[in-house]
């Protein structure tokens, strides 16, 4: 029998941790050989080079190493190149996206002339406060001809709203979730060593761009710092994605590093240890989605900032918080509260998977791949 060729395109650190498990099974099966294609952003030194980690794991097509300097648009072009030069050379039989990061529509454009049926994993959410996610989402779905959604309302979503057919919609959860709380994870004490923390607790702070406010980034990371400033905690950064104005948020938070003893700052975790770091965390506290759907398995309070991650589903330990000082003092207290952490200490994860992921994957592997598939009523 032949194997099934499957392009699988990743764009950054957050959406492979997503997908690790499931490019993991397609990987090993007897019925497919997987490629692995890394958008420009794992290839930027200034965001931590992820490629490196990923290349000892899983078979790449090389992408060429990129400066910092490059704007998303520049890095998008220069993605469309390198996927349409891979499909001609390796004839994919099908490309997997996942999410809706505005770099993640140079796999559906691409494959779109060669008419290769793309698979878009998790779309039918709402970012309200993320606008360029939100309409790379909504155009990823468009250009795809399978969806495989985290939620139910995601689903009628995709069917209602964006008229995709009901057939080519499933609800199948997040599979990473069961990876990551069977992971070995580090240890407390382990983490406390590798960081160096004076302190037994810490918080873990994400913070990315929100791109319905860009102008007003200096005054939410003056207004978030200074709001944190006594806590009895050490903290832990982590860098931003490559959205607009990231470097503005990176250039801060290592002055930050510099001033304050208790502030640690991570270029790139890795999945363990930003699954340890959650784990043992006193609480989570930013805009990112990982604070959204994986916090929950934890059950760890989120203090979810802003509008960036607005319409999503929201398990009940997310607290979402304005970025004004009141607002996130009144939220630490009720985060930190015995009543809140006792409140969320049995809370079900509303994204956790809802098929197993041997179904999961066996699902896109036998997708017929024939002229229905393909041709969409729009």
């Amino acid at each position: 029998m032949k194997k099934k060729r499957i392009f699988i395109f990743s764009v950054g650190r957050s959406d492979y941790d997503r997908y690790f498990p499931i490019i993991n099974q397609l990987h090993n099966s007897k019925k497919t050989k997987v490629y692995l294609l890394l958008s420009k952003s794992h290839y930027v030194e200034k965001l931590g080079s992820t490629y490196r980690a990923i290349e000892k794991k899983f078979r790449i097509l090389k992408n060429d190493k990129m400066k910092s300097g490059y704007d998303l648009v520049e890095r998008f072009s220069y993605d469309l190149f390198y996927i349409r030069k891979n499909i001609k050379k390796y004839k994919p039989d099908m490309i997997i996206v996942l999410g809706d990061r505005y770099e993640m529509l140079a796999a559906p454009i691409s494959a779109a002339p060669f008419r290769i049926p793309v698979i878009h994993l998790y779309g039918g959410a709402v970012t309200e406060g993320a606008t360029l996610d939100e309409l790379s989402r909504h155009a990823i779905t468009k250009l795809s001809h399978s969806h495989f959604v985290l939620h139910e309302k995601y689903k009628q979503r995709i069917i209602n709203s964006l008229g995709e057919e009901k057939w080519r919609v499933k609800t199948v959860g997040m599979h990473a979730l069961n990876e990551m709380i069977n992971l070995k994870l580090f240890q407390k004490k382990e983490i406390e060593k590798k960081f160096n923390l004076e302190r037994k607790n810490f918080i873990l702070i994400t913070f990315h761009p929100e791109t319905l406010n860009l102008e007003q980034i200096k005054k939410h990371l003056k207004i978030l710092f200074n709001s944190i400033k006594k806590l009895p905690f050490e903290v832990i950064i982590t860098y931003p994605n490559a959205d607009p104005k990231y470097n503005e948020i990176i250039s801060h938070i290592n002055k930050l590093k510099v001033s304050r003893k208790n502030f640690k700052v991570i270029k790139n975790c890795g999945r363990k240890l930003y699954y340890s770091l959650m784990k043992h965390t006193k609480l989570l506290i930013g805009n990112t989605s990982s604070g959204i759907v994986e916090a929950a398995s934890f059950r760890k309070p989120v203090i979810n900032l802003g509008l960036r991650q607005m319409g999503k589903i929201k398990p009940k330990n997310v607290i979402d918080c304005k970025i004004t000082s009141k607002n996130i003092n009144n939220a630490l207290k009720t985060a930190l509260s015995k009543k809140f952490t006792k409140s969320i200490s049995r809370i079900d994860n509303p994204y956790k998977p809802k098929i197993s992921l041997k179904e999961f994957c066996n699902l896109i592997i036998n997708t017929k791949l024939d002229k229905k598939l393909i041709r969409k009523k729009l």
